[in-house]
């Protein structure tokens, strides 16, 4: 019934919490679950990486430790709880409701479980939320956490 289930992670909690709540899911079903990252070019509400300012700092920079990516936490999690039937995607789009729902028809995916980043009723009203879209667009059942 819900062979597939996909799982869009942009590194919130409630977006992790939803791949925990789609992990409970899947083991139901033994379902196989696809987590997707949509990264957004031209996010302004990322910092530009620093530029050294001589070869010395440059080396630092080189040697420091990365921050794993939203999909490397995404993958300890499922590692941690023993989930196997995993795919892990990352995908680039200005539109990531629109990207998510281009996946959900590409991959014939039964059910979306997603967070919902909670951006306030004012800013939801202008601009609209991802869940709120894909949930619009999408013909599968979608799960939105909190």
């Amino acid at each position: 019934m819900l062979k597939k289930i996909l799982v869009p992670v942009d590194g919130s909690d409630t977006a992790f919490n939803a791949l925990n709540l789609a992990m409970v899911i899947g083991e139901k079903f033994d379902s196989e679950l696809i987590v997707v990252n949509v990264e957004v070019p031209y996010d302004y509400t990322k910092l530009p990486q620093r530029q050294p300012k001589n070869e010395l700092e440059a080396e630092e920079m080189a040697n420091a430790p990365k921050e794993p990516s939203v999909l490397d936490k995404a993958k300890s999690i499922t590692e941690a709880a023993g989930y196997s039937k995993v795919v892990f995607l990352k995908t680039v789009s200005i539109d990531p409701a629109e990207k998510i729902s281009e996946v959900v028809i590409q991959r014939e995916i039964d059910m979306v479980v997603m967070g919902n980043r909670g951006m306030g009723a004012v800013a939801g009203f202008f601009i609209g939320s991802v869940s709120a879209k894909v949930y619009q667009e999408v013909d599968c059942p979608v799960i939105i956490v909190k």
